[in-house]
């Protein structure tokens, strides 16, 4: 008898690692355009579409010692350079395995909205302020899906430099345009973006901008008209 109790205690133990071996990573910030320019070996097999390396990424990329981003990446040769230890991604919702297209990002310019579908039905909307047509900075339209999903970053560029909690690249580099809050403006929609537009930029309410974040990821289909 004990040794039964012995055998299924160690075959109890084994399918437990087993599963945890088998469990795919999270990822918490994952910069698509980053981890494909990183990573060219990925981009040979897997292509760069930002779901298929997201899922690279939770899949194999981090038992590989692969970085999700380029803070990731610094922090790790920084590390290596003090001889300590790198530290861990954060955990995060599990990879994005292809959505479909009823569920999907609405940028309206005309209507200065933004309107998230989820399987068909309304899920969040909100007006906005996009890019500011009149000092060619207009808000490009098209078909884009979700490229960098980072929470928390710092935008820089000629003549800005600002922090943003929620930021949502859906532009192929070098153009980074993408959805973000911005907590210096008072008021959104209307005719605000003819005359105080964006560079570019779709520009969100704190709070909308943070319940947009926690519902899409990575591979989000973003349609602007």
């Amino acid at each position: 008898m004990r040794e039964i109790k012995r055998f299924l205690s160690v075959a109890v133990f084994a399918f437990l690692l087993l599963t945890v071996l088998r469990m795919p990573a999270k990822a918490d910030g994952f910069d698509a355009n980053f981890y494909a320019q990183k990573y060219p070996d990925v981009v040979a097999v897997f292509g760069n579409d930002p779901a298929a390396l997201y899922n690279h990424y939770v899949t194999y990329g981090a038992k590989e010692g692969r970085s999700q981003n380029q803070a990731e990446d610094t922090a790790k040769y920084q590390a290596m350079l003090s001889g300590e230890s790198a530290p861990q991604a954060a955990a995060a919702p599990a990879a994005v395995a292809g959505l479909p297209y009823n569920t999907y990002i609405d940028v309206d310019i005309d209507a200065q909205t933004m309107t998230y579908y989820e399987n068909g039905q309304v899920a969040l909307q909100s007006p906005i302020v996009s890019g500011n047509p009149n000092r060619g900075n207009g808000t490009p339209r098209g078909t884009y899906t979700i490229q960098s999903h980072i929470a928390g970053k710092r935008l820089i560029g000629p003549t800005w430099n600002v922090w943003v909690d929620r930021w949502m690249q859906f532009t192929p580099n070098p153009c980074h345009i993408g959805l973000h809050d911005a907590t210096w403006r008072s008021s959104f929609g209307g005719e605000i973006y003819k005359s105080n537009g964006s560079h570019g930029c779709v520009n969100l309410p704190h709070d909308i901008a943070v319940a947009l974040f926690d519902r899409v990821n990575v591979g989000t289909p973003v349609v602007v008209h």
